[in-house]
């Protein structure tokens, strides 16, 4: 094989590899957007005629319905974003990639059946809900932390060398974000357990506030 014939194979192996890749970034952006617009499906009046009197309070009751959709969307878009960033360093994949991708996909297509069951489930088992809701954004970060180390720390042969810094800096926060999203979780249910007035159960949730707070803390750590 001459040296132009063998350039011109590495230039179809490329070609080859690049279009592969973008058949993953399709798809991953067809799941993202599948499932926005399952979440807006919920915000929908009752089908009939309503009367001007009735329309504050039908739009009063989706309310719930519209804050879970707003929660869902931003976060969906914050993940989406950095799926685009994670992406953006390949040049190759392989099957632990694919695999990957695809356990953050289904965490990301379980948000309508969670932001669902928050907006119907009766007021008795609300909370329930909540720990539901939760557990799947839990799981989503973590199915996205380790599909950004395994493209950044476990097969570097995957991705350029474009920022590495950056990127293992990304890393560590991400890391920070789901250790402290974990711990709390783990107090919310603690607290959950030991409060015995059923109506201040869901006063465990503010543990969730104090996130913000743990992050300066852990980051001015690694930083000293």
């Amino acid at each position: 094989m001459s040296h132009k014939e063998h350039l011109e194979e590495i230039t179809q192996d490329e070609i080859k590899k690049e279009f592969q890749l973008e058949r993953m970034i399709l798809f991953s952006d067809a799941v993202f957007a599948i499932v926005i617009t399952l979440l807006a499906i919920d915000l929908k009046l009752p089908e009939g005629e309503i009367d001007s009197a009735d329309l504050g309070k039908k739009i009063l009751h989706l309310l719930p319905s519209f804050i879970a959709y707003s929660v869902s969307f931003f976060f969906i878009g914050s993940i989406w974003y950095e799926h685009l960033k994670m992406f953006s360093v390949l040049k190759d994949y392989d099957k632990g990639l694919i695999f990957r991708n695809l356990i953050l996909l289904f965490f990301i297509g379980l948000f309508p059946f969670s932001a669902t069951v928050i907006t119907r489930v009766s007021y008795d088992y609300a909370t329930v809900s909540y720990f539901i809701y939760m557990g799947v954004i839990l799981l989503t970060l973590g199915a996205q932390y380790f599909l950004y180390q395994y493209i950044i720390v476990q097969r570097p042969e995957l991705r350029n060398n474009a920022n590495l810094p950056t990127h293992l800096e990304e890393l560590h926060k991400k890391r920070i974000s789901l250790i402290i999203f974990s711990i709390l979780l783990v107090l919310i249910i603690i607290t959950y357990l030991f409060i015995t007035n059923p109506k201040l159960k869901t006063l465990s949730f503010l543990w969730m506030g104090t996130m913000p707070v743990f992050y300066k803390l852990l980051m001015k750590k690694k930083k000293k």
